[in-house]
């Protein structure tokens, strides 16, 4: 009775592993969808995974500057659609678009066929790239990371974001996520600004004395800011630095609207590494004096 039991469980076991051969093999069969995070600016801010990955891709997706700035790896590879174009349109466009883009890419995917969608930066930080991610199953997708505007802003700042004094966290966002479109829903930042911190804020330069307008009212008006336009980029790079009570009207200036990333903080000013290291010692030495 044991041995029949045993056999049985052993057929039953080499049947499901049979018909479970099929599904693997399809599935390995298939070609992958690559997100590939270029970094800010061209080849000399990619990682050598994200450039060896497009010298591998059968079919490209990318717009006409990244073709440009990567047309030593793509070579003459097919190159489907430019990602970003008709991508801003009304919400109902948008997604028709997405749907049929999805669909070209997906029938490639079924003959086996690895395809790279070149995306700049950090490739999971505002990152248009996955209105085109979630329309595919997680297995079917890989992320190649890249370098994030914010990196290349922090280090032309060369300053330690954190630690820095006695700053408790860091926070990304945008004015639009923080505060919604009209910059009146002031509620968050109120909460966060209980709190020592540094702010890196994306897309925040449409409305500059607006925004700092609201941010004037819960940062003390000498708080450091800078903006980095066109971070990482070599022949473009610049930094316009003020305050809370001065860097609206400066931006409100300048032409460009868009590159450039705003950072808000103590961090900005003097040894911001050194000022937060040696807190413990301070504390340490105060409660020995007072213990003496």
């Amino acid at each position: 009775m044991r041995k029949s039991l045993i056999t049985f469980l052993i057929v039953c076991s080499a049947l499901l592993f049979i018909n479970s051969q099929p599904a693997k093999e399809e599935m390995n069969s298939r070609g992958r969808f690559y997100i590939i995070g270029t970094g800010p600016s061209g080849p000399q801010m990619a990682t050598l995974q994200a450039l060896e990955t497009i010298t591998k891709m059968e079919a490209i997706v990318a717009s006409n500057e990244h073709l440009e700035l990567f047309s030593d790896y793509i070579k003459d590879k097919p190159v489907l659609f430019d990602p970003w174009q008709g991508l801003f349109a009304f919400m109902k466009e948008r997604l028709r678009l997405v749907d049929k883009r999805a669909e070209q890419i997906k029938g490639l995917l079924a003959e086996g066929k690895d395809v790279g969608l070149l995306d700049s930066g950090n490739p999971c930080l505002f990152a248009p790239s996955h209105w085109y991610v979630e329309k595919f199953d997680p297995q079917e997708v890989v992320i190649i990371p890249g370098m994030g505007s914010d990196a290349a802003a922090m280090a032309a700042l060369g300053k330690s974001v954190i630690p820095a004094y006695n700053t408790r966290f860091v926070i990304q966002t945008s004015p639009l996520l923080l505060l919604n479109r009209s910059l009146e829903d002031t509620q968050a930042l109120k909460d966060l600004g209980k709190y020592p911190n540094t702010m890196i804020q994306y897309m925040a330069l449409a409305m500059p004395e607006k925004l700092f307008e609201v941010l004037g009212e819960i940062y003390p008006p000498d708080m450091p800011c800078a903006v980095v336009y066109w971070a990482g980029y070599p022949d473009q790079q610049r930094i316009v630095r003020g305050t809370v009570a001065d860097m609206g009207t400066k931006l409100a200036q300048e032409e460009e609207k868009y590159m450039g990333l705003l950072l808000i903080g103590r961090f900005l000013k003097g040894k911001p590494y050194r000022a937060s290291m040696t807190r413990p010692m301070l504390k340490r030495a105060k409660k020995a004096e007072a213990f003496h």
